[in-house]
């Protein structure tokens, strides 16, 4: 994370009552403030449907700050935090219908000296996005500005191109800021650090050393009253197209020549251009028992809420090894994690010996909950005899280091105020996503079934057969 504060900026949260914006971002920006990480000149505008003033909306910001932030929002620095803050009510869909804004943040620079700099945030479901861009544009609100993106990008091939279009129609690329959260993670970013920092490790990162890669995506929750959004979106489109695809470039990457922005994004996307098209028949689609009951959800639903799938890299380094994706909701624990399991040895000394068969050994990334670093290999049993049990060297952040670990949302933004795109995907990245998934989303196979609280559909062990799933016991 930098520690110098961006230029003077006026940020705009569009959808400011909305739940990214209580949950998310607002701690965020307060946790920046506390840290002396946002801009002398600043001021934060909430804009959204509901009707509210001034004084209603510092109160709103407070609660989520209180409620969802690490820092009570309290005495002088919150007083001053308040200063900064105001409302404006108002839609996306007429013509002209920010005009309003436009003088709102006249008046804001002139108070809070954020001098014409400007930071959209779209917090609001993705239909809104082309109409939030349309309206800036109408209002010459786009001039000296950043607009982040949420993810989902689109919901396909043809509707990504379509969003793309519709940004760039407006906003340079350079003012685009596409965010996916996973890209925050210290974790994730620890995994170029491990890689290529580290000269025992780079050497063994290919097909040579490496027989498969799973990438493991898990929560416990369900879907947490989002029936609507699931039913248009699905696990693939809202987990895979983003977080897992994210996570798998960071793994399967080139070392970039340099981690200035775009040479880091050219290697994440050199990876997409050569992973082979998805094939649904190595495609799994699981619906958890009973997520036709929740609200929203049709009884005959064919949504997703978990989904497998073995994926190829046909380049030098990974041809012939495969990818195992899974993720899913009501599982049976919260577990982010990549594996990446060695090949066998190439002989076995101990053939004939009575001795406990040898255990391929697995390097394990563990993203979240329990962050760090497993690596697992065979040793001998203390006493006489031949036999072999498993033993892992551990590296635990919370055992490691005392402080802890940044929120994802803090670093983007601060990244994204300052105009630093490294942490953010770039056009042809997102829509080369979605050419890749483009042939499940064309023919699904059906959903199967499988319990609250397993690890998913058996149809999924069946998919990486003679592999199996590595579970974390960490």
């Amino acid at each position: 994370m930098s520690l110098k504060p961006a230029d003077p900026q006026a940020i705009v949260i569009f959808g400011a009552s909305g739940d990214l914006t209580k949950r998310k971002l607002l701690p965020a920006f307060w946790h920046l403030f506390v840290e002396g990480l946002l801009p002398s000149g600043f001021a934060i505008v909430g804009y959204a449907r509901t009707e509210m003033h001034d004084r209603d909306w510092i109160e709103y910001v407070r609660d989520a700050i209180h409620e969802f932030g690490k820092v009570d929002p309290s005495g002088e620095p919150w007083d001053e935090f308040a200063k900064a803050l105001s409302y404006l009510p108002g839609e996306f869909d007429s013509e002209r219908a920010m005009d309003h804004l436009r003088g709102h943040l006249a008046s804001v620079d002139r108070r809070r000296h954020t001098a014409g700099g400007r930071f959209y945030y779209c917090a609001t479901p993705p239909a809104a996005y082309p109409s939030i861009v349309r309206r800036l544009g109408e209002s010459e609100l786009h001039g000296n500005a950043k607009i982040v993106i949420e993810k989902p990008f689109g919901r396909d091939l043809p509707s990504a191109h379509d969003l793309n279009d519709e940004l760039h129609a407006v906003f340079d690329e350079s003012q685009i800021f596409r965010i996916d959260h996973y890209l925050g993670k210290e974790t994730v970013q620890n995994i170029l650090a491990f890689r290529f920092a580290n000269g025992m490790f780079e050497p063994i990162w290919n097909r040579r050393y490496i027989g498969s890669v799973q990438i493991t995506v898990a929560e416990e929750i369900g879907i947490e009253g989002r029936g609507q959004f699931y039913e248009e979106t699905g696990t693939i489109r809202d987990m895979v197209a983003t977080h897992l695809f994210q996570v798998m470039t960071f793994i399967g990457m080139e070392p970039p020549v340099s981690f200035e922005p775009d040479r880091l994004r050219d290697e994440k996307v050199k990876v997409l251009r050569a992973m082979s098209l998805c094939d649904p028949s190595k495609v799994v689609r699981g619906q958890y028992a009973g997520y036709r009951a929740e609200p929203d959800v049709s009884k005959d639903s064919q949504g997703e809420t978990f989904a497998a799938m073995e994926l190829e890299v046909d380049s030098w380094r990974w041809a012939g090894v495969p990818f195992y994706l899974r993720t899913g909701k009501n599982l049976r624990r919260k577990d982010t994690e990549v594996t990446l399991s060695f090949r066998d040895v190439p002989y076995n000394l101990w053939r004939g010996v009575d001795a406990a068969p040898l255990a391929r050994d697995h390097l394990t990334i563990h993203i979240q909950p329990h962050e760090g670093i497993t690596l697992a290999m065979n040793v001998k049993k203390p006493g006489p005899g031949l036999a072999f049990d498993r033993a892992t060297m551990d590296f635990a952040y919370d055992r490691r280091f005392e402080a802890p670990l940044a929120e994802a949302y803090e670093l983007l933004l601060l990244e994204a105020m300052e105009g630093d795109h490294t942490l953010f995907t770039r056009e042809d990245e997102v829509e080369r996503a979605w050419e890749i998934l483009q042939p499940v989303l064309d023919d699904p196979p059906p959903v199967v079934f499988y319990e609250k609280g397993s690890w998913g559909p058996k149809e999924a062990d069946e998919l990486i057969a003679p592999h199996v799933w590595h579970v974390s016991r960490r």
